[in-house]
């Protein structure tokens, strides 16, 4: 009798437990998931998104993992899945203060996003761009490539593009309707070399990441470290630790390019086409169309 009990209660616990993990694994979008099974993915399922640390705590972190860049950039998949997963982890944690997020791609960041309370989870982002400033992230290409670009028939000199543009110091990245993906500010400017400021737009309030190094003439190219570049997070509305957070994780987006960073210059006509390479001559990101300007153009975010 005993035996019989105990084997009807053995059965209720078993399926308790399964009902259990029914609830955290019933729906695609949503709960913790068992295994190795992501914390939650987008609606399509293009990408998921895992804890990369703790999973409550004042901050909790993702990795959100896409095939692809192109993932990351569709359609609003990556903003919506982090807006959900700030959701969901404030309705389970509480005390969360900060929720930060990064994706991936063959193991190189692609997306930062940062939501923190003090800014009312205002959310900042940076995607994989599409241009070739050292913030495009994930994508390069192969080892000849600075050298092949050298050999254009339009390839000019820094100094040449300087000549060029009558020293206008603004490069607009990507124009359209006035607007900019990205922008590059040459200050002090010669044959020699220059200090780049390179801003880059992360939300509609205005808050921009800024990117601030010297570079030298090298052959014709314009050269810098790096890993020696000045990251800010300046601007718009958010709270001083949502942008310090966001400027830390942006780093790390510089780190597999090496010591070296050099940007060659081609002109096509009244625009200028740019790329950048690592040190190892792998173009970083894509060409880039750009025009030039007296002043500070307006950023759009690249969708």
């Amino acid at each position: 009798m005993m035996s019989m009990i105990s084997a009807i209660r053995n059965r209720h616990a078993l399926l308790a437990i399964s009902f259990t993990c029914l609830l955290m694994g019933g729906g695609a979008t949503h709960g913790q998931m068992l295994g190795n099974r992501p914390f939650m993915t987008s609606v399509d399922n293009s990408l998921s998104a895992a804890f990369s640390g703790p999973r409550c705590g004042d901050e909790v972190a993702f990795i959100f993992n896409g095939k692809d860049r192109a993932t990351f950039n569709k359609d609003g998949v990556a903003t919506r899945l982090m807006n959900n997963v700030v959701t969901s982890v404030r309705r389970t944690c509480p005390r969360v203060k900060l929720v930060a997020a990064k994706g991936t791609v063959n193991g190189e960041i692609v997306y930062n996003a940062v939501a923190e309370g003090e800014s009312n989870w205002l959310l900042l982002e940076l995607g994989s761009s599409k241009d070739s400033s050292l913030l495009a992230g994930g994508q390069r290409g192969t080892s000849a490539d600075r050298a092949n670009f050298a050999k254009r028939r339009d390839f000019s000199a820094f100094g040449a593009v300087m000549t060029a543009t009558k020293g206008k110091p603004y490069f607009c990245s990507s124009p359209q309707a006035g607007s900019c993906t990205s922008s590059s500010e040459f200050r002090n400017a010669s044959e020699d070399g220059a200090t780049v400021v390179a801003r880059s737009l992360l939300d509609g309030q205005g808050t921009q990441a800024v990117l601030t190094y010297a570079a030298a003439n090298k052959s014709g190219f314009l050269c810098s470290d790096p890993q020696q570049a000045k990251i800010e997070v300046m601007g718009g509305t958010s709270s001083p630790a949502a942008r310090a957070r966001m400027a830390t994780d942006l780093r790390e987006r510089l780190k597999p390019y090496g010591n070296q960073v050099c940007s060659g210059y081609a002109l096509r006509g009244a625009q200028i086409v740019s790329a950048s390479f690592d040190s190892n001559g792998a173009r970083i990101g894509q060409e880039a169309l750009l025009t030039a300007g007296a002043a500070q153009p307006k950023l759009r975010q690249e969708k």
